[in-house]
C-alpha cells in the first residue's frame, strides 16, 4: 500500500482546519481516525514520510487548538445560560413575595 491513503486523510483534516467555520464533530472525527489508522498501518513509509508525519502532528496540533477554543466558547454559553436562570428565578421569586 502507498503513502497516499494516509497523504489524502492528512489532507481531508488540513481542508477541515483550513475552514474556518467549520466544528468537530466526534463522529466525523472517530470516522476520519478509523481511516487513518487504517492507512498509516498499510503505508510504506516511502521518502517524504517524515514530512507527512510533521503535517500529520500540525494537524493534530490545530485541531487540539481548535477544540480548546471551542470548548471555552461553550462554558461561556453554558455559564451565561446558567445567569439567566438564576435570573428568572429571582424575578419569580421576587414576582411571588410582591404580590
Amino acid at each position: 500500500m502507498s503513502d497516499a491513503r494516509v497523504r489524502a486523510a492528512i489532507e481531508k483534516m488540513e481542508a477541515w482546519l483550513a475552514d474556518p467555520i467549520w466544528e468537530p464533530e466526534a463522529g466525523a472525527l472517530d470516522a476520519w481516525n478509523r481511516d487513518f489508522l487504517e492507512a498509516m498501518g498499510q503505508a510504506e513509509r516511502a521518502p517524504g514520510w517524515a514530512a507527512l508525519i510533521e503535517r500529520a502532528h500540525g494537524a493534530g496540533r490545530r485541531l487540539e487548538d481548535r477544540i480548546a477554543v471551542l470548548s471555552a466558547e461553550k462554558d461561556k454559553v453554558q455559564a451565561e445560560l446558567e445567569r439567566q436562570g438564576r435570573g428568572n428565578r429571582a424575578l419569580k421569586g421576587y414576582g411571588a413575595n410582591v404580590r
